[in-house]
């Protein structure tokens, strides 16, 4: 029995409730409400691990308030209580999310042993709740860091397509962006949550070495594999997740053979003539225009279509200068636990060579550089000097006016709403995000600052 477990008893009949508590105070502790609202109440104020509801109550049906116990994070487990002719009543209710219920008048026996199991059951279930935030932290899943609009949009977007099951999710942008990191942020907040998430980097093997991690073989399939076989990723990812990272560089014999597990939800090993049946979720990245590759015929387009049936777009780090500091310090934090050291902070030189650094390696870049600086230096803050190795990065400064400066323009076009944006969303970063900087950097009003950067959703 885990210490101080905590029992709602949620019913309005002040002498069934003294009587359970009773029952229940010298090994748990006991709260108890007389109606639907004040069990809400308490529930929200105390997150007990096992409500007893009746299912009679006089505000409210006790399975209106089963469900709305249900909703709750953490949710309690609820064992029902119920008079012989609401027995039908609890079909419904376990349908709901009720572990068990109990018939008044209750047997004592019978009370005890549902209660110990219903609590147990409770302690497994935090468990559980524990592991997985404990694993999501381990994946970084959880520490998905920035402001940026359009950062900000694509968390949502990710968190949405987590709903689903099946759809098809392809996440674009360059390398190091984090694509990995939504994929895995989908599946853990997604109904496969549970099962396995699997990664496999599509541009890292030949593809020859791809069919058979993806698909397995059976023994003697080829000259050198395994004796007794080998279960494709396919396979391990059952139930689960399977993420395809570079995607655009799976060779058109796999694309038309992956087309076909999506449709059919079954393949053939390598080698082998018995179908194996699959249920998974196929999330893919690229770090290129993946429709335009379909376009081209570099990529199948039937496939596309089943990949992208959401599409979540991640812009590079040099578009989220807000970001750039959070971020940073939240990588000092994780390397100051692990190496033991104490950094404080940065200097404002060496903030202001962050911001100017183009970081070509996006997020995974500025990782590998606070990771080297705290693991090589020794100081309370990471300095200019500790930088110096950005410094071919930096974004080369304007020498006169007479240079002058160019923006370079697609060859599809763009809207002059579109530069202006770019423009003064450099230009607020640059300046550390001061509104009063940039006005005078951009020889604008404030006023009329304020009100761009409000017409052009940048101040948000």
């Amino acid at each position: 029995m885990r210490p101080n477990q905590k029992i709602l008893i949620v019913d309005d009949e002040n002498p069934f409730r003294s009587a359970l508590r009773r029952l229940l105070e010298q090994k748990y502790v006991v709260i108890e409400a007389d109606s639907g609202a004040k069990g809400l109440q308490l529930a929200h104020e105390e997150e007990p691990d096992l409500v007893l509801l009746d299912i009679g109550l006089p505000d409210a049906s006790g399975l209106e308030i089963l469900s709305r116990f249900k909703e709750m994070r953490p949710s309690p487990t609820v064992v029902m209580i119920t008079a012989y002719e609401q027995v039908r009543d609890v079909v419904t209710a376990i349908k709901r999310g009720a572990f068990d219920y109990l018939v008044k008048p209750v047997d004592l026996e019978e009370f005890e042993f549902t209660v110990q199991n219903a609590l147990e059951h409770s302690g497994l279930k935090n468990e559980v709740i524990r592991l997985r935030e404990e694993l999501q932290r381990l994946h970084q899943v959880g520490r998905i860091i920035g402001s940026n609009p359009r950062f900000l949009d694509a968390q949502v977007l990710a968190v949405k397509s987590a709903q689903s099951r099946d759809a098809g999710v392809l996440i674009q942008g360059e390398s190091g962006v984090g694509k990995e990191v939504f994929a895995r942020l989908i599946h853990a907040n997604s109904p496969r949550a549970d099962h396995p998430f699997v990664a496999l980097n599509c541009a890292a093997f030949s593809a020859e070495i791809i069919e058979s991690e993806l698909f397995g073989y059976e023994k003697g399939a080829f000259t050198g594999a395994r004796s007794e076989g080998k279960r494709g990723l396919l396979e391990v990812a059952d139930g689960g997740t399977l993420f395809l990272d570079e995607v655009i560089d799976l060779h058109h014999e796999i694309q038309a053979k992956l087309l076909r597990v999506l449709e059919e939800k079954e393949f053939f090993p390598l080698g082998g003539t018995r179908k194996r049946k699959v249920d998974i979720r196929i999330l893919s990245a690229c770090n290129r225009n993946l429709w335009q590759a379909a376009q081209t015929g570099e990529f199948r387009k039937d496939l596309f279509f089943r990949l992208a049936t959401i599409q979540i777009d991640l812009p590079p780090l040099r578009e989220r200068g807000e970001d750039i500091l959070p971020l940073a310090r939240c990588f000092m934090e994780e390397f100051n636990d692990k190496y033991g050291k104490r950094f404080r902070g940065f200097s404002q030189e060496a903030e202001n060579m962050m911001l100017a650094h183009r970081w070509p390696g996006n997020v995974r870049e500025l990782r590998n550089m606070v990771e080297r600086v705290i693991l090589l230096e020794n100081d309370d803050m990471v300095l200019g000097s500790h930088l110096q190795f950005l410094v071919g990065h930096l974004a080369p400064p304007s020498t006169s006016q007479d240079a002058g400066f160019s923006i370079a323009l697609p060859p599809e076009g763009i809207s002059l709403e579109e530069i202006e944006r770019q423009v003064i969303t450099q230009a607020f970063n640059r300046c550390g995000r001061n509104k009063s900087k940039t006005s005078r950097f951009l020889k604008l009003p404030r006023h009329i600052l304020i009100y761009r950067l409000k017409k052009l959703g940048i101040e948000d």
